[in-house]
This record gives structure tokens, C-alpha cells and sequence, in this order.
């Protein structure tokens, strides 16, 4: 197996963690591989002790897709079970002990049939992979895991190669307000909505049948609709197992150009020449639009991706590639207004990019200042003005000067203000 630097790196890095703690989670953007990077570390274990490494995955195009990683780079798989969460949880105490135990996706780990295999194998070492350590909610996952270990960042993987560039896309479109349920948006009310909006009927100028496109929808309903009208292939969760496989199998070779789902590709979905995704689900869930919206970004050759967000997930959580300060303490909140975003959208050639200055470093257009910038200027020039008035009332010596000071602002009674004036000099003397 031949790893890159960046991997190499990481898998020291939570070897080094071991020496203090017990169950460190290691984060990696979506597409940097962390499955290859622990099939290695698995291979290692499993000859260094004698081991038996569990890796462990929440569905079943998971174990399919690791299975394949494991075969294509020659590791023995008599010592590695790779099973899934959901059937392990049932009944632990009938699998063999594992010495090792490796959790993809572990920003799931607060989950009940989770946390059952974890209480229950209390003394064995384990490993949590994901892009993105925090609930779908934003909790922290501390009292589940001890350490962080930090990979790559998403800027230096795109730099290197290792991940696509990308155009991110975020059409002037109405502001809807949804109504919330749980830790999101109600999804039957967001349907609605789309439906009767202006985005429903824009959705077709970001299709193009001749790139490999996914689209998130909000509800199997919505999904269904965009199927029939678009010709795009539509599966969920309910899909027979058979159907779902065929489905997959026929994107990736390219006979399906247009897949629409309902947060079913996500966590894992490895598709490489996926070029665009269109986001039509909007979320308040940080994790959740990173995943989905990260989906076209593995490389490819003369590969330049696409993300159109026709829902405006990127002014509520910023570009998905940004360095974002993760912690097993606190919870990462979603950005709420305007002095807390830090993308803008360029006025001429429509896309977003990171921080708030005026000129667009795609185009080069002057996009002046945001409003916060300009209220910030104002606030400034009005405190400028304020103390050039009172060093004008401060030098005028006399009541005659004063009263002409009064006239200029237009008070009602200038002769008053400035007796006023002087007769309050009189007092502090």
C-alpha cells in the first residue's frame, strides 16, 4: 500500500495518541481517504500483536466499499471483521473480541446502538473516523471519545491535489423561513415551500445531463418530482437492497448521469467523477451540509467540480472547505446573521468565496461594502462629526459665537442653548 505524506502523518499521529489516551477521533476531509489510511493501520496491528480489528460502518454500501479498499491493497482479511453497527449492537457477546475497534463515521457515536458496543467492549482500544467531529445537532462527541487528531486541512488537500477544485454556486433566490422540528428544519414544510417558490422552477438551469450530477432533496416526495421532471434516477432508504445496489453500480459506470436522493449519499459515498451537486435541502446541521455538499470534490483529471446551493446553506455555515475550529468541548453553532458570516457572493459572476472583501478574486468585479462595512463607516463618520461638533462649542468664547452655533444646527432657540452654555462654564469655575 502506498500512502500519501499527509496519510503517513495522521496514522503517526494517532499512533502517538495511543501512548496517552485510549480512544482518540481522528478527522480527515470527506475524499482524503481514512478508510485506506486505517486498512493500513488495521494490517499493522493485526501483525504487531496477533490482532483481531473490527471496522465497523453504519450501511451497507459502506462494508461493500471497505471490503473492495482492504482487497485492492492486498491486506489478509482472516484477522479483520468489517461488519455493520446496527447488527452487531444486537447481540455483541456473540462475535469474537476484537483487540482493536475502528468506527467509520464516528460523528454517529452518540447513537444508542453505538454506544451499546462501546459500553459493552469498555477495555478495548478504539479508533473513531470522520470529516466531521460533531453530531448531526452540533454536540461535541468528548464524552465519547478522549483526543482529537487532526489530518490535513481541506485548503492544502486542494492545493496538493488530493481533493477537487470547485466553483460554489448561490443564485439570488427568496429568503424562505422554515419552520423548525427537533435540530432542523421541518422537511415536510421546507417541500411546501420549494414548491410554491421561485427555486422550484429555476432548479433545470443547473442540470446538465452531461455531467455526473447528485441532488439533495428535501423529501421523497420533492425528489420524485424532480426525477419526472429532469430524468434524474431517484432512491432512498426504502429502496430494495437489490435495486439500491444496481442503482449505484449503474452511477458510478456512467449509465445514470443524474441520481436525486434524501440524505442517503452521503458519509462514504465514493463516487470520483462526480462533478456537480445541487443542494435543495437546506439544514441546520453543520455536519450534514458538509458531507452532502463535499460529495463531488474527489479528484479527477482536468476535474473542476461544481456546487450549486439553491437553498443558502452556505450563509448559515460558511464554504464547506473552510478550517473550522472542531472540539470534543464545545458545540459548533451554525452562524445566525450577517456579522457572523464570512462568505460573500460576487454580483457579476455569482460566486461565493471566502471572507468579506469587495473585489472578487474570480473576476476581479468591485462588489463594494457589505452592510455591516458600511454601517461600521457610518458609525465612524457620525463619531467624527460628533467630536468636531464639541471642539466647535468648546472654542467658541463668547455668547455671540455660541448663538451662532445654535442657529447653524437649527436649534428652536439658540439664544437659550446659549446662555445655557455659558452659564453652565460659570458653574464648574
Amino acid at each position: 500500500m502506498k500512502l500519501r505524506q499527509y496519510q503517513v502523518s495522521l496514522i503517526n499521529n494517532t499512533r502517538e495518541a495511543f501512548r496517552s489516551f485510549k480512544r482518540p477521533l481522528v478527522v480527515l476531509g470527506c475524499g482524503a481517504g481514512k478508510t485506506i489510511c486505517f486498512a493500513d493501520m488495521a494490517h499493522k496491528h493485526i501483525k504487531l500483536h496477533n490482532g483481531y480489528v473490527w471496522f465497523l460502518v453504519h450501511r451497507q454500501e459502506l462494508i461493500e466499499q471497505t471490503d473492495k479498499t482492504f482487497k485492492e491493497f492486498g491486506i489478509p482479511e482472516d484477522n479483520v471483521f468489517i461488519g455493520m453497527v446496527q447488527t452487531i449492537t444486537r447481540h455483541p457477546e456473540r462475535y469474537k473480541k476484537p483487540t482493536l475497534i475502528i468506527f467509520d463515521e464516528a460523528h454517529h457515536a452518540k447513537a444508542k446502538s453505538w454506544t451499546n458496543i462501546i459500553d459493552y467492549f469498555q477495555d478495548v482500544p478504539m479508533i473513531g473516523l470522520t470529516a466531521t467531529p460533531a453530531r448531526r445537532d452540533g454536540k461535541p462527541l468528548g464524552d465519547i471519545f478522549d483526543t482529537m487528531v487532526i489530518g490535513e486541512s481541506n485548503d492544502n488537500l486542494i492545493k496538493q491535489g488530493w481533493l477537487s477544485e470547485y466553483d460554489y454556486y448561490a443564485p439570488s433566490v427568496e429568503v424562505l423561513e422554515y419552520k423548525i422540528k427537533g435540530t432542523d428544519y421541518d422537511l415536510n414544510d421546507v417541500t411546501a415551500q420549494l414548491l410554491k417558490s421561485k427555486i422550484y422552477g429555476d432548479i433545470g438551469k443547473y442540470i446538465d445531463q452531461t455531467r455526473k450530477t447528485i441532488i439533495y432533496c428535501p423529501s421523497i416526495m420533492f425528489s420524485k418530482l424532480i426525477c419526472e421532471r429532469y430524468g434524474a434516477i431517484h432512491f432512498d432508504g426504502d429502496t430494495p437492497k437489490k435495486e439500491r445496489e444496481q442503482i449505484v453500480k449503474d452511477f458510478r459506470s456512467g449509465k445514470i448521469m443524474l441520481l436525486s436522493n434524501v440524505d442517503l449519499i452521503g458519509e462514504g459515498f465514493d463516487v470520483p467523477d462526480c462533478e456537480v451537486v445541487i443542494l435543495l435541502r437546506p439544514t441546520m446541521s453543520l455536519a450534514l451540509y458538509i458531507q452532502q455538499s463535499m460529495r463531488c470534490l474527489r479528484p479527477g483529471e482536468n476535474k473542476r467540480a461544481t456546487i450549486y446551493d439553491l437553498v443558502g446553506n452556505v450563509y448559515k455555515h460558511g464554504l464547506p472547505t473552510e478550517d473550522r475550529e472542531w472540539s470534543l468541548a464545545k458545540q459548533l453553532k451554525a452562524r445566525k446573521d450577517e456579522d457572523e458570516i464570512i462568505v460573500r457572493q460576487c454580483q457579476k459572476c455569482r460566486l461565493v468565496y471566502s471572507g468579506n472583501a469587495r473585489v472578487c478574486p474570480y473576476c476581479g468585479n468591485d462588489n463594494g461594502n457589505t452592510r455591516k462595512q458600511i454601517e461600521e463607516e457610518q458609525n465612524i463618520e457620525l463619531a467624527k462629526v460628533k467630536k468636531i461638533e464639541r471642539m466647535k462649542v468648546g472654542r467658541a468664547g463668547t455668547l455671540e459665537e455660541l448663538i451662532k452655533i445654535g442657529q447653524q444646527r437649527g436649534y428652536k432657540n439658540p439664544n437659550y442653548w446659549a446662555k445655557m452654555i455659558i452659564s453652565s462654564r460659570k458653574r464648574k469655575i
